[in-house]
């Protein structure tokens, strides 16, 4: 019987070293969250039309990286573009590398302190060598969507102007708009 149980023990271990060891899975790349705003949702500031668009240049601080995602604080429902530029040559909004359209219903609305975030994935397969910008306005005059803000002045939001000739240094705006880009570096 023991001898039976040896051979039987034999045959399983035997079996098992044949059986390849579970594949290795790599885990999913860091990701890097770039947040300009600090502090509470404190105000609700109107969403501009597409002429005069709230603009915030993000600079991830890395020699390259791809867009993924971006998170915001909706404080009311409506209809809201969410444009993304590459940066030109003298610092301003360049081309459009892509552009959310969005009605937001009633449901994706926070009350500032709730921690509810619409979280939007990014469709731009170019990697990013230099900070975006993100133009975010609201194509409806009868609508009126809002994004949380808090009251920092980071000195990198600015309202867009109708003349492209004016320096975005004079446009810049004393709040920030609780809205979050997420980056893969590369």
């Amino acid at each position: 019987m023991r001898a039976a149980i040896r051979v039987l023990t034999g045959l399983v271990l035997a079996a098992a070293a044949c059986v390849p060891p579970p594949p290795v899975t790599a885990l999913p790349q860091a990701e890097i969250e770039i947040a300009l705003d600090e502090g509470r949702a404190a105000e609700m500031p109107l969403t501009p039309p597409l002429t005069f668009e709230t603009l915030m240049r993000i600079d991830p601080h890395v020699a390259a990286y791809r867009l993924s995602s971006l998170r915001m604080l909706l404080a009311q429902p409506g209809h809201v573009v969410l444009r993304f530029y590459a940066i030109d040559d003298v610092g301003h909004p360049g081309a459009l590398l892509t552009e959310l359209d969005r009605v937001y219903g009633p449901e994706m609305t926070s009350s500032g302190s709730d921690g509810k975030w619409v979280v939007e994935h990014i469709d731009v397969a170019a990697v990013q060598h230099a900070p975006v910008f993100v133009g975010l306005s609201s194509p409806e005059k009868h609508g009126d969507p809002r994004l949380w803000a808090s009251s920092n002045n980071t000195g990198e939001v600015f309202q867009r102007d109708a003349d492209p000739s004016v320096a975005l240094e004079h446009l810049r705006i004393p709040r920030t708009p609780k809205l979050r880009v997420t980056v893969l570096p590369q």
